[in-house]
């Protein structure tokens, strides 16, 4: 199951999915099921689950929504797997989690103040990068030591160890749930 964004508003047909494949538009969203991996939007993010059964389908349809949203997050374009972007979409997806660790870390975010946006940015670049400050620093256009020092900032602020795999997971979390439009 393919989920992806047509191109074009007011979009009355679907565009064509390769290899050919059943596709509708629905809830302002292409749907292909297709018995191959298919080839989506050129230049967009497209989402796919499956393989599934036909009796199936409704979660593959979930399952490639997931996707689509994870990959469009992370900026991700062509056809992602949800298995490519399964924390994302479970993060996505738990938005009472998100609400928790909101709620957990509000005195942190106010404790850094102005300075929470920067901070949660290179979290979550440093993170994304595999903790490679200089990566980091490269995709933020600032100087390593201020990822470094951010990243710390950060850890003192919360008591969160970003460089621990499940710290990470929720430092990631906390920073993506801290610069989500309100």
């Amino acid at each position: 199951m393919l989920a992806a964004r047509p191109s074009g508003a007011g979009r009355e047909h679907p565009p064509p999915v390769r290899p050919p494949a059943l596709s509708a538009l629905l809830d302002g969203l292409l749907f292909a099921v297709t018995a191959a991996p298919p080839a989506g939007p050129d230049g967009a993010a497209a989402g796919l689950a499956g393989p599934a059964e036909a009796e199936h389908l409704a979660a593959a349809r979930r399952l490639a929504v997931s996707a689509l949203a994870a990959a469009e997050a992370t900026g991700r374009t062509g056809v992602v797997h949800v298995a490519e972007v399964a924390v994302v979409a479970a993060a996505a997806d738990r938005t009472d989690l998100a609400s928790i660790l909101l709620d957990r870390y509000r005195g942190a975010r106010a404790d850094l103040g102005a300075n929470a946006g920067p901070v949660a940015r290179a979290v979550c670049a440093w993170l994304e990068a595999g903790r490679d400050v200089t990566a980091a620093a490269e995709a933020l256009f600032v100087h390593p030591n201020t990822v470094r020092n951010r990243v710390q900032r950060f850890t003192e602020a919360t008591g969160i160890d970003a460089s621990d795999t499940f710290g990470g997971v929720n430092a990631w979390w906390l920073c993506r749930a801290w610069l989500a439009p309100a």
